[in-house]
């Protein structure tokens, strides 16, 4: 869900900007800094154009560490069902309802926004501490008076952390965004610190229905079940696999 929530930051108006104003900007943001090129080192991804995105971004953001009351097995079965956790997150945080997952492939999702975003996003490694998402997709203003697409990797690394007897997982988003156009290039990175701040925001959002859902799988797994099996939006077989995971009797023995 996190992942569904960044999706949409470059959804904003932008102002007029003098063409040479343009022109100077593009050769001085060219080229990565070198703190940036130290950071990079530590995303070791074969892709392509994973590794040409992360090489030189429209935008890179880290989001501070988001920390879930909730152990491994549940973040990790969130994250491989992505169309029943945005389902039930939505049910669960209504400022959601807007968005939906739909899986179209092994590893590979479509992401929309009512309009406003449509997207694939790409499973591209995964690891026991760490997940590189691949993205690519149109993006709108709400008057649909910009339309572009985009491109962004995100790699989200995470642990499971215990203290005071209780169970955590801890994770690190950190996302870079690359838009092809030279225009809307160059007019994102003028505009980063605006962006920062919808991009706060919305992750908010994101971690208020993310900490609602693990909550409730937590604490009432066989309840948030139950209510699942009357939500038509639910398939048969994601119902199936969250009752294996949480209330088969290997589960509950755990």
């Amino acid at each position: 869900m996190v992942v569904v929530g960044l999706l949409v930051i470059p959804r904003i108006p932008l102002p007029a900007v003098d063409a040479s104003v343009l022109m100077d900007l593009c050769a001085a943001l060219a080229s990565p800094t070198e703190t940036e090129a130290a950071r990079e080192d530590r995303v070791i991804v074969h892709d392509p154009e994973v590794r040409e995105i992360i090489a030189q971004p429209t935008l890179r953001r880290r989001i501070s560490a988001i920390r879930l009351a909730g152990d491994r097995r549940t973040y990790e079965f969130l994250m491989m069902h992505p169309p029943l956790a945005t389902q039930v997150a939505r049910r669960l945080h209504p400022p959601l309802e807007r968005y939906t997952v739909a899986q179209v492939g092994e590893g590979v999702y479509t992401i929309e926004d009512r309009g406003a975003l449509r997207g694939d996003a790409r499973l591209i490694a995964a690891t026991s501490d760490q997940r590189v998402y691949r993205f690519q997709g149109e993006f709108r203003s709400l008057a649909h008076l910009i339309r572009f697409t985009g491109r962004m990797v995100l790699v989200l690394r995470y642990r499971e952390v215990r203290e005071g007897g209780r169970t955590f997982m801890d994770s690190d988003p950190d996302f870079y965004l690359r838009i092809d156009h030279p225009f809307f290039h160059v007019m994102t990175k003028l505009l980063a610190p605006l962006i920062t701040s919808i991009i706060d925001r919305r992750v908010h959002m994101i971690i208020e229905a993310t900490s609602k859902l693990f909550d409730q799988v937590q604490t009432d797994p066989k309840g948030l079940y139950q209510q699942m099996g009357t939500w038509p939006e639910v398939q048969p077989t994601e119902l199936e696999a969250f009752r294996q995971a949480f209330l088969s009797k290997e589960a509950v023995a755990r």
